[in-house]
């Protein structure tokens, strides 16, 4: 899906959702998500070209794939937590959006605990010479 695809899909749905608001606020807010949930799964045609460029920057830089996992890894944890907090905001729940942000932040510090361990090894490595 193109860019003006999206647009134009999120653009009409916003009016629609604007138009059933004050008459009922439920259909609205579930208009909004099966939007952005289309949105979505329309992205996910574009995963495998995502990954296969991944995997040829790998083989020609000579990063480990552990570091290359992490990093797609904290970026699920970000996107997912982005969509569900504002899911959680679009329908007037601020403290849970709060809440799954906080979540997120914390999943993604653990998910790169690796990273930093050796970044410390690294760093205990330049000290030591």
């Amino acid at each position: 899906m193109s860019i003006v695809s999206v647009c134009a899909l999120s653009v009409a749905a916003v009016i629609i959702a604007l138009t059933l608001k004050p008459k009922n606020a439920e259909i609205a807010v579930m208009l909004g998500l099966c939007a952005s949930v289309v949105i979505l799964f329309s992205l996910f045609s574009n995963v495998a070209q995502i990954t296969d460029r991944i995997s040829e920057i790998t083989a020609a830089s000579g990063i480990s794939t552990g570091y290359i996992a992490i990093l797609l890894k904290v970026i699920g944890i970000c996107l997912v937590t982005e969509f569900t907090a504002n899911v959680c905001r679009d329908s007037g729940s601020t403290s849970l959006a709060g809440t799954v942000t906080l979540t997120g932040k914390i999943l993604v510090t653990i998910a790169a605990l690796p990273l930093y361990s050796d970044i410390l090894g690294t760093v205990m490595e330049l000290f030591n010479r």
